[in-house]
Formats: C-alpha cells, sequence, structure tokens
C-alpha cells in the first residue's frame, strides 16, 4: 500500500449543512418555515428579530441524531457549515459547534443581511462545489437543488409539502449516507 502525502491526496467531497433546524434544535421544538410560493430574491433586509440574533441559539440543543451523523461523515466527507447566521454570531456559533459537536468545521456566515438567507447559501454551496446540502427550509432547498447534485431536506411537518428530483427528505443526518455513495459512483 502506497502512503500518499495530504498534498497528493484527492479533496474529499464538500457537503454543507445549514445550522438551525438541521444541527441544532429550532426554538421550542418548532420549524417555522412553511415557504410555500416564497419569491425568490436576493436583496435581503434585518428582521425584527435581527437585535436577537447572537443569543437566540445560544442554549439550544443538537437536534436528535445531529452530533452522531456529522462525525460519521465527518469520516469520509469535508462537512462544512453553510448557515443564514451573521458574522456577529460567530463567537456563539463556534462556542455552540465547540460543546455540542465536539469540532469547530468550517463555518460560512453571512456578513450582514444584504443577501437574503436562501441566495446567500445558494451561491455559498456552488462556491465551495458541495456534493450536496443538509437544510431545512423548503425555499432554500428547492433553490439549492437546483444549483448542486443533492439536497437533503431534514423531515418538518411544515416542510412536507416540497417534492423534488434532487430533494431527498431524511430524519436523520446518517440517513443520507447510502445516497451519497450513489451520488459519488455516478459522478465517478
Amino acid at each position: 500500500m502506497t502512503l500518499l502525502s495530504p498534498a497528493m491526496a484527492a479533496p474529499r467531497p464538500v457537503l454543507t449543512f445549514d445550522l438551525d433546524g438541521v444541527l441544532c434544535r429550532p426554538p421550542f421544538g418548532i420549524n417555522p418555515g412553511r415557504n410555500i410560493g416564497k419569491q425568490r430574491k436576493s436583496e435581503g433586509r434585518p428582521t425584527i428579530l435581527a437585535p436577537t440574533e447572537p443569543y437566540r441559539y445560544a442554549w439550544r440543543r443538537p437536534m436528535p441524531g445531529a452530533r452522531e451523523g456529522f462525525l460519521w461523515l465527518s469520516e469520509a466527507y469535508d462537512c462544512r457549515i453553510v448557515t443564514a447566521r451573521t458574522e456577529r454570531t460567530r463567537q456563539t456559533t463556534e462556542g455552540w459547534l465547540r460543546r455540542w459537536l465536539g469540532v469547530l468545521p468550517e463555518l460560512h456566515l453571512r456578513a450582514d443581511y444584504t443577501e437574503t438567507p436562501a441566495a446567500y447559501k445558494v451561491r455559498t454551496t456552488q462556491a465551495l462545489g458541495a456534493l450536496a446540502h443538509f437544510e431545512d427550509g423548503p425555499h432554500t432547498a428547492l433553490w439549492v437543488s437546483e444549483h448542486i447534485p443533492a439536497v437533503f431536506l431534514v423531515d418538518w411537518w411544515r416542510n412536507r409539502w416540497l417534492k423534488a428530483e434532487r430533494v431527498h427528505r431524511i430524519e436523520w443526518i446518517s440517513e443520507a449516507g447510502a445516497i451519497l455513495r450513489a451520488l459519488q459512483i455516478d459522478a465517478g
């Protein structure tokens, strides 16, 4: 067996993960996003909740199976976080990741509110060359699925209306393993 230096080794496929509703439980365990018929736009603006953003998720626990699934996929994939949280939340977000995942993966945050969360995730997942993205918002999942090979939509009752060719509904992050292997075989 020949050992390859890190510089010679083939890069691992990139997986991107939304944070809230995918890795981190939403407030009161309720996912608010239904987004049926939501317009696609790129220009964003702060919401009424913007001032609370750095603290809103600081004490939330992880989603069931999130830590185990993320760490398991990290063994074979380059797992990165792509969240619509802004740079204002970097310190609390990094603290949450260290505490609940036990690792600090590469973290991509919006610079500010000038871009919508969905537009930011479309642009960023494409720029990273993601094989797949893990998401909970149906509007974002559909839009991202038009630009990368696959999106894994964490199953919430408010997003069950979405059915699309490259959107795969999962309850647990670890359920994505077989589909990811098939995507790699098809691409290879």
